[in-house]
């Protein structure tokens, strides 16, 4: 049986960064990655937004080249499933029966895109979108002529593949369960700005419906909705949220939660376990909750810190938690923690590419929106959201 000093499961942003970070703090132990994906780690963002337009090519989204795993003597095992982990061993099980010994293990397995329990769900032409092999899928089908496409979800991955497929000249139509665009920025002034922007770029935009089926003959020919639409589509990418991927660990004894729990250095319950990324339940010190954060620059931070720990250096998670979207060419930002508010206030406009949000809890600034601000403006902000002080003036 083979056994590596660092195991990692996971072929995300999480596990590239942590590979760097353990090699750069010190760490000399022989690494093994498994990965169920193709492709070695890649940044996310692009699959939805420049990668999906055809601006860059699939090497450019890697996190680091080929070369770098062979040159730190990291061992990626590419298309490989981890069925089950044995704490009590310091072992994993793959999907082949194969066993793994490790003495240290990152899950870093992150998350994948949820499903509709409709009928036709398994129709050619109906799928989610999570991975490199997904972007490409849709920038073929543009390419052999795709006119119409449906999108199911209107938060993060709905936004982004509507608009890019928007600028190819492809119809699009968004199904959106909720009141709005984006409804988790929990902002009804800013969705509906974003309503008149995707209307203004020829997007149909159906709220406070879902899907009831799909149609077609062995492939997706359309689609049926709660309130009676009938929508002719050829594609359709359902973006209705993801759930992490912790079934490796049933049985294993490591506290599972919202994602796998972790202290404030990515330390599960049991010894020799860590967990980073989109599946890792972590405390945030400044938002004072466990929070799970799907996002690149989560995966980016937390990747870079558990690396240092388990070279057994000093990391962890202080950080101002923040993500951002592109969409129509308009970038925004967000800071902070969104969850608990009792007040907000927009300054500005998306037509003018140029507002901040403000989300205020009891006086104090919990969680900022930057649209074309700039560095500075944006750094006071994260400042005040990290010190609990109320909003600083805007200019």
């Amino acid at each position: 049986m083979a056994r590596d000093d660092l195991v990692i499961v996971g072929g995300g942003l999480t596990t590239g960064r942590a590979v760097r970070a353990y090699r750069e703090a010190g760490g000399k132990g022989s690494i093994a990655v498994f990965s169920r994906d193709r492709h070695i780690p890649y940044h996310r963002p692009p699959l939805s937004k420049r990668y999906l337009r055809g601006e860059v090519e699939a090497d450019s989204t890697f996190v680091e080249p080929v070369s770098y795993y062979e040159e730190q003597g990291a061992a990626v095992h590419l298309e490989t499933g981890v069925a089950r982990v044995d704490p009590d061993a310091h072992e994993l099980e793959l999907d082949s029966g194969e066993r793994h010994g490790y003495g240290q293990l990152l899950v870093a397995s992150g998350a994948w895109p949820r499903r509709l329990d409709v009928e036709g769900f398994d129709l050619e032409g109906v799928m989610t979108f999570r991975v490199l092999d997904d972007s490409t899928r849709v920038r073929r089908a543009v390419e052999d002529g795709l006119t119409r496409a449906l999108v199911v979800g209107g938060s993060f991955i709905g936004c982004e593949v509507a608009a890019s497929l928007t600028a190819l000249g492809v119809a699009v139509t968004m199904v959106v369960r909720g009141t709005g665009l984006f409804d988790a920025l929990q902002a009804q002034e800013l969705s509906e700005e974003l309503d008149s922007l995707y209307r203004s770029h020829g997007v149909e935009l159906f709220y406070e419906d879902e899907i009831t089926s799909f149609r077609g003959n062995g492939s997706l020919a359309g689609a049926e909705t709660r309130n009676g639409l009938r929508i002719d589509t050829e594609l359709a990418v359902i973006g209705v949220g993801v759930q992490p991927i912790v079934g490796l660990l049933e049985g294993s004894g490591i506290e599972t939660g919202d994602g796998v729990v972790v202290d404030e250095h990515y330390r599960t319950n049991l010894p020799d376990v860590f967990a980073a990324g989109d599946v890792a339940e972590f405390p945030d010190p400044i938002a004072g909750r466990r929070r799970r954060i799907e996002h690149w620059s989560n995966a980016n931070y937390q990747g870079t810190e558990v690396g240092k720990v388990l070279a057994g250096s000093d990391g962890g998670y202080d950080n101002v938690a923040s993500f951002f979207t592109e969409v129509f060419g308009l970038t925004l930002r967000v800071f902070g923690d969104l969850k608990d508010h009792d007040e907000f206030r927009l300054e500005g406009s998306v037509a003018d590419r140029k507002a901040i949000g403000l989300y205020v809890a009891e006086g104090k600034l919990v969680a900022a929106l930057s649209i074309g601000q700039d560095e500075a403006t944006e750094s006071e902000l994260k400042e005040a959201i990290a010190t609990h002080a109320p909003p600083p003036p805007l200019a």
